[in-house]
């Protein structure tokens, strides 16, 4: 029998209505090809296992005793790797599943998937909508060709707007683009028509990351060896870095777009539903391999083997600090944390205030201008 999350039934209260909605976040780990940027749990070059991983997939959720809780589940989330990979009668298979199992309401649920341009037509975003698939977070990253060429993206900017389109056209009316900034030799000129591309297009729902070069990917050695590249990629100093953030901010917000977390803008009422739940400290059960799970309180995760998982592993659980979590998760949110909530650390905030990285605003300790510049700074004083 496949092994599932740890048994947390001795820990249920009775009645059932008392739960916080439920999110599944579903890791699918394939991609065409390995960025040079990604340390994500993801593999080029294994689609032959894709069958025996969704069939296994499919197994830990049918084995997870939390599917008891049947009317909590209001968001899915299909990350990977590169979802839009898969063939749409996995997800048939997975969604059908869902609803079976978990009672899914598609009609009332955000189910979001990643894509990458380039790895699904029109044809097969029809199909993944028709199926309830109801929002898309597509991994733009740069519009700038020389910019995807460093990333390693397979895409270039013409397969951007191309993809967008069939998005638009096959029934999509929640798009978000994922973008990242201080791009090695990135101008802040070119950060701007970024910007500015992304806003033409009319997206719901925007991300934007600053680019954490992580040793042992191939742009940490782009970045650090003249011998790979005939000379070390520019790394963008913090005083650019800043102001691409502040421009972002400033024009995002010019445009209609709600800056609701450190990285994450909206119009009303587009803000990701599932995002939210994580930064809030909900609960949410992770399937797949690499997966993080956080329930009652308590953590556990998944093999990040492709292999090790299809075949059987044992969750690996975590230590939980459910407290300073929730004190540094909740101040990713701009709306910040009620005041009472940081009792027993009182200290902190006031040395975070005096520096003017923390604010109190009608009850609400918050990151001010400068703190959401240098959030981990704040965040290291809770973890």
């Amino acid at each position: 029998m496949t092994a599932g999350p740890p048994d947390h039934r001795t820990s249920r209260p009775k009645d059932l209505k008392a739960y916080k909605p439920m999110g599944l976040y579903i890791h699918i780990p394939f991609c065409k090809k390995k960025c040079n940027y990604c340390d994500f749990v993801s593999y080029a070059g294994k689609e032959d296992m894709i069958d025996g991983y969704i069939e296994k997939l499919i197994n830990e959720i049918h084995c997870s005793d939390l599917g008891l809780r049947i009317s909590d589940l209001n968001t899915v989330f299909f990350g990977g790797g590169t979802p839009t990979l898969l063939p749409p009668k996995h997800f048939e298979n997975i969604i059908s599943t869902l609803i079976r199992h978990w009672k899914l309401d598609i009609g009332h649920s955000e189910i979001s998937i990643e894509a990458n341009p380039g790895t699904a037509d029109l044809a097969r975003l029809k199909a993944l909508r028709s199926l309830g698939i109801n929002r898309l977070s597509i991994g733009v990253q740069s519009f700038n060709d020389r910019h995807l060429k460093t990333l390693g993206r397979i895409h270039d900017s013409n397969d951007i707007f191309r993809f967008y389109d069939d998005a638009r056209s096959a029934g999509f009316e929640n798009i978000n683009l994922d973008l990242i900034f201080a791009l090695p030799g990135q101008t802040l000129d070119e950060w701007k028509k970024d910007i500015e591309t992304a806003i033409n297009l009319k997206p719901d729902h925007l991300s934007t990351y600053s680019l954490q070069i992580e040793e042992g990917t191939p742009l940490w050695d782009m970045t650090k060896n003249e011998r790979i590249t005939h000379y070390a990629l520019r790394v963008t100093s913090e005083e650019t870095e800043a102001a691409m953030f502040e421009y972002a901010i400033e024009t995002l917000a010019a445009n209609g777009y709600h800056h609701y977390e450190i990285s994450n803008f909206s119009r009303p009422g587009f803000e990701c539903r599932h995002n939210l739940n994580y930064w809030k400290m909900g609960d949410w059960l992770g399937v797949g391999a690499g997966a993080h799970s956080h329930v009652d309180g308590k953590r556990w995760s998944n093999t990040e083997k492709i292999e090790e998982y299809i075949h059987g592993s044992s969750p690996t659980p975590h230590a939980s600090e459910q407290k300073k979590e929730a004190l540094f998760m909740g101040l990713r949110l701009l709306e910040g944390l009620p005041a009472e909530k940081f009792d027993g650390f009182e200290a902190e905030v006031e040395d975070l205030m005096k520096d003017g990285l923390l604010e109190n605003e009608k009850g609400r300790v918050k990151l001010t201008r400068r703190g959401l510049f240098l959030g981990n700074l704040v965040f290291e004083k809770f973890v």
